[in-house]
């Protein structure tokens, strides 16, 4: 499994979380690497939270964290981890947080992730 195909199921299981915070992990597509990279980011995501949705609160202008998209919130709490986490390079990080929100979320959504992971990720 590629980490691009990895990272995109680590955004799909958080996001779902978001819904049904009992449900299942969908690992079904992921091999060895993709399973081990997932654990971790869903490893961080349990420890961290809170700490992540304090940093994304901050740096928020003009509405409250509650207001931001599900999908958009899913993957830039998936990029922060990574980041601070995981270590992947940032300019990996926001590309791929960037494709993710093409693929999955609205029009506006890869020009606010982009510039709000800019801000997040120094």
């Amino acid at each position: 499994m590629k980490r691009t195909e990895a990272r995109e199921l680590a955004f799909k299981t958080i996001y779902s979380k978001f819904f049904n915070p009992t449900e299942e992990d969908i690992f079904a597509k992921a091999d060895a690497d993709g399973l081990t990279f997932v654990s971790e980011v869903l490893k961080n995501f349990a420890a961290h939270y809170s700490e992540i949705n304090d940093l994304i609160s901050a740096n928020l202008k003009g509405y409250t964290i509650n207001r931001v998209n599900k999908v958009d919130l899913a993957i830039i709490i998936e990029a922060i981890i990574e980041f601070n986490y995981l270590k992947t390079p940032k300019e990996v990080i926001i590309n791929e947080a960037v494709e993710l929100s093409k693929k999955y979320s609205t029009e506006k959504s890869p020009k606010f992730i982009n510039g709000l992971l800019k801000d997040l990720i120094k």
